[in-house]
């Protein structure tokens, strides 16, 4: 593990201690009381034996849905006994975001596909529950990127289960638990695997991306260098509507199914020029 002091602009390798999380690449990182909390990813399986095979090597990566504690105070990690019961599926390329004690997941992928389910971890209790919303959620992605601005948590781009990618703003109230997709002018082009990061004056930075996935060379084509901005300020205007549930029908899996939340509307409170390249 490494430590990257921006005073000195010079890396560190920590000498760290306890019950560090195994070999892993795709998982998140939220702070948490003052540490570090990871959570799933994609790597070698843990108890397997080293193999010069490759494809033998390549049968023996796996999924995880662990959750680690890393305190930088004393460089510890920590493997709290955390109870799987409700809680996520293993997976990797999903987000993760905290709000009032509790960490966010949404999304992500795991052996079989991509989802588009929503967890939340207590993290003062330890305990997992499904995040209670309805409505318009986004179609299942990974790579998406996710930053958490006071009780609204914005997700922007990720790939779809046909490896096209996404170019949707899509916001959900953490209090109401309904979904938003603001209309925004100048939207970046589709993409996963950017980089999201909240301000102190509430502005919403993203940079780069990757885009057109080609299934032959198994990398994206197309690579982003750009920053763009957006003001969350202009969220606490507008009025999400609460949930609405409907009984008979559950929510589509399928990303063709779902159709644009982008919709148009004539309000004044709809932000209409938030985001910009810089």
């Amino acid at each position: 593990m490494w430590s990257f002091d921006t005073v000195t602009e010079k890396w560190e390798k920590l000498a760290i201690t306890g019950i560090k999380p195994s070999p892993r690449d795709k998982h998140t990182s939220v702070i948490w009381g003052g540490r570090i909390v990871i959570f799933g990813g994609f790597g070698p399986a843990t108890g397997v034996e080293d193999t010069e095979d490759e494809d033998d090597q390549s049968a023996n990566f796996t999924w995880y849905n662990d959750v680690f504690l890393f305190d930088p105070k004393n460089n510890s990690w920590d493997a709290p006994n955390v109870s799987m019961i409700g809680g996520p599926v293993p997976r990797a390329a999903h987000s993760a975001t905290i709000y009032k004690n509790k960490m966010t997941i949404f999304g992500g992928k795991d052996s079989k596909a991509r989802n588009q389910d929503l967890f939340s971890l207590d993290l003062s209790t330890l305990e997992w529950s499904s995040f209670e919303d309805a409505g318009a959620r986004p179609a299942p992605t990974s790579f998406h990127s996710s930053a958490q601005f006071g009780q609204f948590m914005l997700t922007y781009g990720g790939r779809f289960n046909d490896n096209s990618h996404s170019d949707q703003l899509n916001v959900l109230d953490c209090e109401t638990g309904g979904w938003y997709c603001p209309v925004v002018e100048a939207m970046p082009s589709p993409r996963g695997q950017s980089t999201l990061l909240i301000l102190g004056d509430g502005t919403l930075v993203m940079f780069g991306g990757s885009n057109k996935f080609d299934m032959i060379q198994q990398c994206c084509q197309e690579f982003d260098t750009g920053v763009y901005r957006l003001d969350c300020n202009l969220l606490k205007s507008v009025e999400i509507p609460p949930p609405v549930v409907e009984e008979t029908e559950d929510i589509v899996s399928d990303p063709s199914a779902v159709g644009d939340c982008n919709m148009a509307d004539d309000s004044n409170e709809t932000p209409s020029d938030m985001l910009a390249g810089v």
